[in-house]
């Protein structure tokens, strides 16, 4: 097990033989967390300890532990960790891991797979994130594409930032949907769709996802929903013509908010009874979360604010109950744009002006979005 050395005097940290220096409460940060390894922290917890007598808020937690990781990030065999919702924790590892003769079974790793495949079917984000923690417990080595997807779904900014042990073209899809589902209504995250669409960056599958499905969203989100209609035909063929099931329910989903959107109450209706009898069959998380959330907007439009809401929040129950941050963040930036557009509640739209501002904390949205962005533009012009 890897030993720190801790020099107070000169805020400096050595491992082995390399040593880093450190501003000081960055100094005071790592090395209560190394005292207290493996254990979680919140960050009021950190701020305690760390800051005591002192009033910075929350996101100077995520600062320091931000500049912690990068100058720390060649020691590989210590991780700070975020714990989702709740704060951080620092564990050390040996350089020798046990060797499981499951890692070479193909078996045992086509079947942790599999589960993996029907887990993210079935939207339960809760499920992979589990099952991904017993990796090393059970023997099994997890591929690139689930290690992205993991921090895609909990909506984990900062670690697409950090991971420079990826390509740029492997990170670029997820991290352009992380802008766009995070970000809310902007101009700027419709626009690096559409580069991203002729930068030809993408796999050809992630370049179909976009254009018969994202994109098309994009447009309704930014007030635009005519153009989603008219690119409609083309994803239907696609999907047809690909086979693709599994883009069924989130199409009728995107379809169902276009009509909202543009007020074409009968064809939202007739896309909700859809959904509701496809739902009966297959009640998958993620899309009954949205489908639930979706309804309540149809309700705000008829005026029935205290059912709508219900079902609002029944909604992004579900998508917490799937661990589906990312989609959850993008729903409540749908239901802020939904009640400004239709002016019904201030009421409403300050509840949810809350909820997202909780959600940013506690994401690091605003702390991120700006080293998103730039990430995004230098990628897309460098084509």
């Amino acid at each position: 097990m890897i030993r720190l050395q801790f020099d107070a005097e000169g805020y400096s940290v050595i491992c082995g033989t390399e040593q880093v220096i450190l501003l000081a409460k960055e100094f005071a940060l790592l090395r209560f967390l190394y005292d207290n390894r493996n254990q979680v922290f919140t960050r009021e917890q950190l701020l305690d300890h760390v800051w005591p007598l002192e009033y910075p808020v929350e996101r100077t937690v995520d600062d320091h532990i931000y500049r912690l990781r990068k100058k720390l990030k060649s020691w590989n065999t210590l991780r700070i960790h975020t714990v989702r919702g709740y704060g951080y924790s620092l564990t050390l590892t040996d350089v020798q891991r046990p060797i499981h003769p499951s890692l070479y079974d193909q078996e045992v790793q086509d079947a942790v797979h599999g589960l993996f495949r029907k887990y993210q079917l079935l939207g339960q984000g809760n499920s992979i994130v589990a099952l991904a923690a017993q990796q090393e417990q059970m023997g099994f080595e997890l591929s690139p594409f689930y290690q992205m997807y993991i921090r895609f779904v909990q909506a984990d900014i900062l670690w697409f930032l950090e991971r420079e042990d990826f390509a740029l073209k492997d990170r670029l899809y997820w991290m352009l949907l992380l802008y766009t589902g995070t970000a809310g209504v902007t101009d700027e995250g419709l626009s690096m769709c559409e580069r991203a669409l002729s930068s030809r960056l993408l796999s050809s599958d992630q370049e179909r996802e976009l254009r018969i499905l994202n994109i098309l969203e994009a447009y309704v989100e930014n007030g635009q929903p005519e153009r989603a209609q008219e690119g409609l035909p083309l994803t239907l063929m696609v999907m047809e013509r690909d086979d693709l099931d599994k883009f069924v329910m989130p199409v009728a989903l995107m379809e169902m908010y276009m009509h909202l959107v543009a007020n074409h109450m009968e064809k939202a209706a007739e896309l909700s009874d859809r959904l509701e009898g496809m739902l009966s069959k297959a009640p998958y998380l993620r899309e009954l979360g949205r489908y639930r959330m979706m309804r309540g907007l149809m309700l705000l439009r008829t005026g029935d604010v205290d059912n709508a809401e219900r079902l609002i929040d029944e909604g992004l129950d579900t998508l917490d109950m799937g661990k589906q941050e990312l989609l959850k963040i993008k729903a409540v930036c749908q239901i802020r744009g939904f009640l400004k557009l239709c002016g019904i509640s201030p009421m409403l739209e300050e509840k949810y002006a809350a909820r997202y501002e909780r959600l940013d904390r506690n994401n690091g949205l605003t702390l991120h979005r700006s080293a998103l962005r730039r990430w995004l533009e230098q990628t897309l012009s460098g084509v």
